[in-house]
């Protein structure tokens, strides 16, 4: 199972041979698989794969590894954290004030079926998109090294 999945890997990775370019791939599909635009995911990832001219199967499969209906409501809730934080803890903003109108219905709706109030709209767009940055550019060095060394493995063999 895992030489079938590996082969299948390198099949992709042989697309796009420079090290760089697949890992600003992963780094990219990283930062698009934490950022809060929640259902525009596929189109982020094609679109920047097009821009960018990177390895567009790659970024679909990091994208989908990490954002999957498993492991959704986590990102969400670490990017909401990290938002609400940086708004209502560092800024001392009232993070519901500056909603935009249409997120007391949300909110309305949220506290009738789950019990939830006070959603704010901005400090989940401001933590996803820190949480995606952040893990982005961590990732683009790790990747770039593993990149490297696999780049290094198959030209020995």
């Amino acid at each position: 199972m895992f030489s079938r999945a590996k082969k299948f890997l390198l099949k992709l990775f042989i697309y796009e041979t420079s090290p760089h370019k697949l890992a600003v791939a992963c780094a990219i599909a990283v930062y698009i698989a934490f950022s809060p635009f929640f259902g525009l995911h596929t189109l982020m990832l094609i679109g920047s794969g097009m821009f960018f001219k990177l390895n567009i199967p790659l970024l679909l499969i990091i994208g989908y590894v990490i954002n999957n209906p498993f492991s959704m409501i986590p990102i969400y809730m670490s990017g909401y954290a990290v938002g609400y934080w940086i708004l209502h803890e560092c800024l001392e903003f009232h993070v519901c004030a500056y909603n935009p109108w249409w997120m007391e219905s949300v909110n309305n709706f949220l506290h009738a079926k789950i019990g939830i109030s006070h959603i704010s709209f901005w400090a989940f767009m401001i933590g996803g998109n820190c949480v995606g940055i952040i893990l982005g550019c961590v990732a683009y060095p790790l990747m770039h090294h593993i990149f490297k060394r696999l780049s290094i493995q198959q030209a020995i063999r």
